[in-house]
């Protein structure tokens, strides 16, 4: 089931992709989804829901949605998928900062009802009676759960001070907004006095959180959070990375308006710059995938995944989720097509499990390393 469409620039790779795609639906013996990534937004295809993603728009998909599967899902395998993907960019994480990272995930996922090794818990529904419903964490939840453990870090307190902190920032900010709007209109006298009584009274819930604090040093609990994330500079440069991660905008809980009828989805990334559209690939595909385990053995083709610029996301490194897919879904009724410029940047696992390799005119800089990878003659 798997295809690979190789041709330079102007050889008809799009054209192909139309035809394939045209009489490809119309054998199928089920209904089929059609996924087309399509990294340069020139693959129109008539009837197919198409939906642009970039940093503006209100959807996405979330990458720290926990598999509920006891085999195959769970909280550890969630996080390393996270940091294998993130290692595949240009930016990868040094060994401190993956530690880190794992740790915030971790305790995130902990604070979040999800606990490692307790299969139990990585269901959304696990009867536990909460004052909000169980969800699955987010991107920004993990840059704000570690935004939050830095400012602690910072001034030496634990949570329940910082928390202080932070309301008493927002009390200050809002009395000398007012105390300034009153200025200027003539007065200090219409200073609301309840807004000057709310914030010394955070302020003295302040004190007694810090003297909380202090009395509770000498039973080194204190001192965890220094011990996991390593230090304040390895945290902060993982909170940065965190908030770039956020501010891509493609990472989020609310699903792309896609047409749940129509064959043909197109996610069009083209917004997105090569970094960004390597962690949507990745992480859209492995949620596929693991739909595709759980909707079981398959009998024929249920869905297709297109990729542009297919060079782009590969890697040698076996956990590469394309890699996986290639050698593991077809039982599943998951076939791949995938169009480059060359077959020189794919991996030996995905080529020995593509069955139809056309080539519609590939540059003769590639004709030596192409006729050995592909073992056909060079005429």
């Amino acid at each position: 089931p798997h295809m690979l469409i190789m041709g330079k620039s102007g050889t008809g790779k799009t054209y192909t992709l139309r035809k394939l795609l045209r009489q490809i639906l119309p054998q199928a013996e089920g209904p089929v989804r059609v996924h087309i990534f399509d990294v340069h937004g020139d693959i129109d295809i008539q009837g197919a829901s198409s939906v642009k993603f970039s940093e503006s728009t209100p959807y996405g998909f979330n990458p720290l949605w926990i598999n509920p599967d006891p085999d195959f899902g769970g909280v550890r395998k969630r996080i390393q998928s996270v940091l294998s993907t993130l290692n595949r960019t240009s930016r990868q994480l040094g060994n401190k900062q993956e530690s880190c990272l794992r740790n915030i995930l971790m305790d995130l996922y902990s604070a979040n009802g999800f606990i490692d090794g307790q299969p139990q818990t990585w269901v959304l529904n696990d009867g536990i009676q909460r004052r909000y419903p169980k969800k699955n964490p987010t991107m920004e939840d993990a840059y704000r759960f570690a935004s939050f453990k830095l400012k602690a870090m910072y001034i030496g307190a634990n949570t329940a001070a910082v928390s202080k902190l932070e309301e008493v920032n927002k009390k200050s900010a809002a009395f000398y907004s007012k105390q300034r709007q009153a200025l200027r209109a003539g007065g200090a006298d219409k200073v609301d006095d309840s807004l000057k009584r709310d914030i010394e009274k955070l302020k003295n819930e302040c004190i007694e959180r810090y003297s909380e604090y202090l009395n509770a040093v000498s039973t080194g609990m204190e001192f965890d959070d220094l011990l996991k994330y390593d230090s304040r500079d390895v945290l902060k440069s993982v909170v940065e990375r965190l908030e770039n991660l956020n501010a891509i905008g493609i990472f989020k809980s609310s699903k792309p308006p896609f047409d749940e009828d129509a064959s043909i989805w197109r996610y069009d990334i083209k917004a997105l710059s090569i970094d960004e559209k390597k962690l949507f690939v990745a992480f859209r595909l492995e949620e596929l995938f693991y739909q595709a385990i759980e909707r079981g053995v398959q009998t024929g083709i249920r869905e297709i995944i297109v990729l542009d610029e297919a060079h782009n996301f590969f890697s040698d490194d076996e956990s590469n989720i394309i890699n996986t897919i290639a050698k593991e879904a077809r039982k599943f009724g998951m076939s791949m097509i995938c169009a480059s410029q060359s077959p020189r940047h794919f991996s030996d696992d995905f080529l020995s499990n593509v069955a139809t390799k056309i080539i519609l005119g590939l540059d003769q800089t590639f004709w030596d390393e192409s006729a050995r990878k592909l073992k056909i003659d060079m005429n």
